[in-house]
């Protein structure tokens, strides 16, 4: 079995496991719905309709609702004791980070369409480039969840994990942040070349800590 198998059957576990308990998922999406509903009150319908402060307000919700998937799916491990028999494994950390990676991207990207749907009928906003819209989208939930994994992996035995998580990750994902924030409100503006380049950015960090996660996650929980 090579490394892409056995990441794909983290992955797969990881999945069959939020299905039969889906309390990760379904407080995710319950977060990013009502987080969604609060700011947009909060900030009045004009305030909030203008692309910038929509776009900005749906990306600090899928990036609380992705800490949410995760710790909720590193608690599952640990309640299970589940992680150990995978760590003991011949590549088993590498396949750890990848699968969690892969499996928490696809949780996230269910709630993230959720939350774009609420978000485009509550505001009733105007899409421009919606292909590009979908781009940044997709490229913006690739490039969460190697940093909160990697930062949920570094935490694990630690007791204040729940609290330490988000206080590490975040400043570490402002970049990422930024570029989901503006590339979405330009493509809901009309502007291409810059959609195509806040996009082309959040390429090169899923990429840039996908890789870091891979080298540093063996070591780090050796």
């Amino acid at each position: 079995m090579n490394a892409l198998d056995r990441a794909l059957l983290v992955a797969a576990r990881e999945l069959a496991a939020e299905r039969r308990r889906p309390d990760g998922f379904v407080a995710a999406l319950t977060f990013t719905a009502l987080l969604v509903l609060m700011e947009s009150l909060a900030f009045g319908p004009g305030q909030a309709r203008q692309p910038g402060v929509a776009s900005a307000l749906y990306w600090i919700a899928i990036l609380f609702a992705a800490t949410l998937v995760a710790t909720r799916s590193f608690d599952r491990e640990l309640e299970d004791d589940a992680i150990d028999a995978v760590l003991v494994l011949d590549g088993g950390r590498e396949a750890l980070y990848a699968g969690k990676v892969i499996a928490i991207a696809i949780v996230l990207a269910i709630v993230a369409l959720a939350a774009a749907v609420l978000s485009l009928v509550l505001l009733d906003l105007g899409v421009a480039l919606a292909g590009h819209l979908v781009l940044v989208g997709v490229l913006g939930i690739l490039a969460l969840p190697p940093v909160i994994v990697l930062v949920t992996l570094l935490a694990l035995r630690v007791r204040a994990r729940v609290a330490l998580v988000p206080i590490l990750s975040f400043p570490i994902l402002m970049p990422q942040l930024v570029a989901c924030t503006q590339g979405a409100a330009a493509a809901l503006t009309g502007d291409a070349s810059a959609a195509l380049g806040w996009a082309g950015i959040l390429a090169a960090f899923a990429l840039v800590y996908g890789v870091l996660g891979l080298t540093i996650v063996p070591a780090a929980i050796e």
